[in-house]
């Protein structure tokens, strides 16, 4: 193994340490560090070691957008040409409204391929977010989903725990 990779052990170690809800305090990954017996300077190595590997993308807060009054949110298909669709999912991707962009297989019967998640605190705050996005685009074909109830929302857990 690379001297500058951590040794598959290790990576389990720091893994199984980092908690689903991290603590607040004033350092979070010296706690989280003790937990897997290495130094602080030493995790935090780890972890950009990890990301490089491609292991985990992010550590990163979440927002719970209800609990934050961002009661509306929807589901929002673009269809974009595929020689665009890098570009403008970067750009959808960079408005602080959409949490969520991905872009889908087009089926026989469905002609998006660009799908966006946005939030906002009325019916019509996501329309105008929406609006704003396909006028930055330029997409001029794109239908909005509201959400009328959240079944399940939950982060991947490590080893399900």
């Amino acid at each position: 193994m690379c001297k500058n990779r951590p040794m598959k052990k290790d990576m389990d170690v720091i893994l199984q340490a980092i908690p689903y809800d991290f603590s607040i305090c004033e350092r979070p990954y010296e706690e989280i560090a003790k937990e897997a017996g290495i130094s602080e300077d030493g995790l935090i190595n780890v972890l950009k070691d990890l990301k490089v590997m491609g292991v985990i993308r992010r550590i990163a807060a979440i927002l719970y957008h209800r609990r934050a009054a961002y009661t509306h949110n929807a589901m929002v298909v673009w269809e974009v040409t595929q020689d665009d669709v890098e570009k403008i999912g970067q750009t959808m991707a960079c408005f602080p409204e959409v949490s969520h962009c991905y872009e889908r297989e087009k089926g026989d019967y469905w002609g998006y391929n660009l799908f966006t998640m946005i939030h906002a605190k009325s019916l019509e705050g996501c329309t105008d977010i929406a609006r704003r996005i396909a006028e930055k685009t330029g997409i001029k074909r794109y239908e909005m989903f509201l959400s009328k109830r959240e079944f399940k929302k939950t982060s991947l857990m490590v080893n399900n725990e």
